[in-house]
């Protein structure tokens, strides 16, 4: 087998309508969209998103999943009935331009074990309690929620959304910053009502000091999509994006690793900063096509 490469519209620094065709220069078979950035603000009809569609095709793409970039982690108390609205909005979207996969940044994921259970709220005057139905577990509350408030939240809008998402045909897919393997997979096992996936991105691996192929594999089974991006961390323990090929991943590690790992889902090559992003995707893509096997002759 091989990979199913994609780029993303949003690394090409123009109108949607002019960014399918650079994506098409590409030469891959998928072009991720920006639902909040790109289709959102436009009030798309349903017509609309079936032109969309087409006009991908025309292109010689299928949609490649969709983001929903947000500025606060998914169970941030700040505006999170409007994040959690426009994420279902954003999920909606997917069926109709026939793809699965909602990328939607999770922030970091408190660890419950880390401080002991917040006490039971006062009940003796129940005009001080929160409203039954908010997802903040501390609604009305002036005490500051601990780790475990922190990860219930994270559990029920994680919850709530992967119902959503299973009602209308698409994967809630959560971007991490960074890859705690544990407590990755305690929030998944704590998600019944629908899938959820998470994404990976190589570039979060450089950036942390993770190994890339061994966090991979501790967490190949939960990866739904691959951010391919490169970089290196710094020598104050922060991280800079680099075009494909300039940082520290091993390509000729990581793809083949995902080739191992029947890896099936949409491998999105990108270039989030930067002067020439277009220019560096691009160069990217041939340096990613330079190291996977190549069809047999005879073969399409």
């Amino acid at each position: 087998m091989s990979l199913q490469l994609a780029v993303a519209t949003e690394d090409f620094g123009v109108p949607l309508r002019q960014a399918i065709p650079q994506a098409g220069q590409a030469q891959v078979p998928g072009v991720r969209l920006n639902a909040r950035r790109e289709i959102l603000t436009q009030d798309i009809s349903a017509s609309g998103l079936r032109q969309l569609g087409q006009y991908v095709r025309e292109n010689r793409m299928e949609v490649a999943g969709l983001s929903c970039p947000t500025r606060h982690g998914l169970a941030d108390a700040d505006y999170l009935e409007e994040r959690i609205s426009l994420i279902r909005s954003a999920m909606e979207l997917a069926r109709p331009l026939h793809t699965n996969h909602l990328l939607v940044p999770c922030g970091l994921i408190p660890d419950p074990s880390s401080d002991p259970p917040a006490p039971e709220p006062d009940t003796a005057d129940i005009d001080q309690l929160g409203n039954p139905l908010s997802f903040s577990t501390t609604a009305g509350s002036s005490r500051t929620p601990t780790q475990a408030d922190q990860f219930s939240t994270l559990c029920e809008v994680t919850n709530d959304l992967a119902r959503h998402g299973s009602h209308v045909g698409c994967i809630l897919t959560l971007q991490l910053p960074n890859y705690d393997v544990p407590m990755i997979k305690q929030l998944l096992a704590a998600v019944t009502t629908g899938p959820v996936q998470i994404v990976f991105d190589s570039a979060v691996c450089a950036f942390t000091g993770a190994d890339v192929i061994d966090t991979y594999r501790n967490l190949y089974e939960h990866v739904g999509y691959v951010r391919a991006r490169d970089g290196r961390r710094n020598s104050d323990y922060s991280g800079t994006e680099t075009a494909l090929g300039d940082g520290i991943v091993a390509w000729d590690e990581f793809l083949p690793t995902l080739i191992e790992a029947d890896f099936t889902g949409w491998v999105c090559i990108e270039r989030t900063g930067g002067d020439h992003r277009g220019t560096d995707v691009l160069r990217g893509v041939a340096r990613a096509q330079s190291l996977l096997p190549q069809p047999a002759e005879g073969q399409g």
